[in-house]
Order: structure tokens, then C-alpha cells, then sequence
């Protein structure tokens, strides 16, 4: 495989498997970042090669491929993914504008403060979101899945603003998911989360009456 060669996931295993900690390997994980950006495929580990190899040697750091790695792990929630990146991803890092901008818009999802997150998201339109199809669509997925497990009803206000969502693209959203709109809320299917569960007995650690009689008699 040459160097210039664009990678694919089975390329990219392969070559993780011999130079993994190779800083030369860079461009090609780099572009192969850039690469799942635009295609819409993922891959976790070649990402986490990248920042391990960020951590290694810090010169060679580029803020918009941690932002591009950051963007990708968020539209995967709710796994951990976004955490285990950012555990790979130095302070100083951190603390830079776009990284903290994009650790803000994770707070926000991670609080399931909806409403909030796609005023945060403003600022990383013009370049970060540019070129990353279909990164609304994921969050929208995560609010909804969020919202199925948490409510039985709720304000259709709310679902349109934690959503940013109105009109027919609002009504199709509620109807993918099976919700139905009742005057001004919204119903959700009932499942296993949303539903108050009866408190279970726990028999095992109940005095039976036997041993009760016989602790009366020890105290009269």
C-alpha cells in the first residue's frame, strides 16, 4: 500500500497493526478523518490512533482534525466514544477555542439540555459542521431516543425546541417514531424506561413468622 494511497477501514487496520505509533502514518490518518467526514463512515480506533499519536508528539497536533474526531464521537452518543477521546486529548488542547466550543455543545447533550445546544452549535457552522453531513440528524436521533426513555407525555413546545424542528419536518419526526401529538403534547410509546416500575419485595430478607414469634418470646 502506497503512502498515498487513501485508506479504507480494512487498509487502515493494517497498517495500524505494524506502525501504529509511527508519526509518519499521520497524513494518511489524517485524510482518513477527513475522509469519514464526507463519506459518513466511522472509525473509532484509527481516530484514537490520531490523538494517541497527538499526545506522543504535540508539534504535530492539528486542532481541526481533533475537532473533526470530536464532531464524529458525538454523533454517536449515547456511547462513550466522545469520552474516551477527549481522555487522549491534552489540556492545553482543551482549553483552545474550537475544542471548547465543541466540549460545550457535549456538556449541553450530555445534560440533555436540548434547548440549548443549537444556539452552541452556531458558531462551528461556517467551517467544524460544514463539511460533516449529517451531524443534525444524529443529535436529533439522541434527543429523541433521550426523550422516548424519560417521558410518557410532554409539551409539543418542547419537542420543537429541543428539536429546532417546525412544521411538516417536526410532524415527520413525531410520526417515525410512533409519538402521537394530542392537542399541544406529545405522546410516547410506552416502553420499559418511561414507565414507573412496582417496587419489588425482597422476600429473602423478610422476617418470617416463626422467627418473629420466637424473637416476642425472647423479650417478654
Amino acid at each position: 500500500m502506497g503512502k498515498d494511497a487513501p485508506l479504507t477501514p480494512e487498509t487502515c487496520a493494517a497498517l495500524l497493526s505494524k506502525q501504529r505509533y509511527n508519526p509518519e502514518i499521520l497524513p494518511q490518518l489524517e485524510a482518513y478523518v477527513a475522509a469519514q467526514c464526507e463519506g459518513g463512515t466511522y472509525d473509532l480506533d484509527a481516530n484514537l490512533a490520531v490523538l494517541k499519536l497527538y499526545q506522543f508528539h504535540p508539534d504535530t497536533t492539528n486542532v481541526a482534525v481533533v475537532s473533526k474526531i470530536l464532531l464524529k464521537a458525538l454523533m454517536r452518543l449515547p456511547s462513550t466514544d466522545y469520552l474516551t477521546c477527549s481522555y487522549l486529548i491534552p489540556e492545553r488542547v482543551q482549553e483552545m477555542e474550537l475544542i471548547a466550543s465543541i466540549n460545550s455543545v457535549a456538556s449541553l447533550l450530555e445534560t440533555c439540555s436540548f434547548r440549548q445546544v443549537w444556539a452552541a452549535l452556531e458558531p462551528l457552522r461556517k467551517e467544524s459542521l460544514a463539511g460533516l453531513p449529517g451531524f443534525d440528524a444524529a443529535v436529533r436521533d439522541f434527543v429523541g431516543v433521550s426523550m422516548s426513555i424519560t417521558y410518557q407525555v410532554t409539551p409539543l413546545s418542547h419537542v420543537r425546541e429541543s428539536l429546532a424542528l417546525e412544521g411538516a419536518e417536526l410532524t415527520a419526526f413525531i410520526k417515525a417514531r410512533g409519538w402521537t401529538v394530542e392537542g399541544e403534547v406529545v405522546r410516547m410509546k410506552l416502553n420499559d424506561d418511561n414507565q414507573a416500575k412496582p417496587k419489588k419485595v425482597d422476600e429473602g430478607g423478610a422476617i418470617r413468622f416463626d422467627q418473629m414469634t420466637k424473637i416476642l418470646a425472647s423479650i417478654v
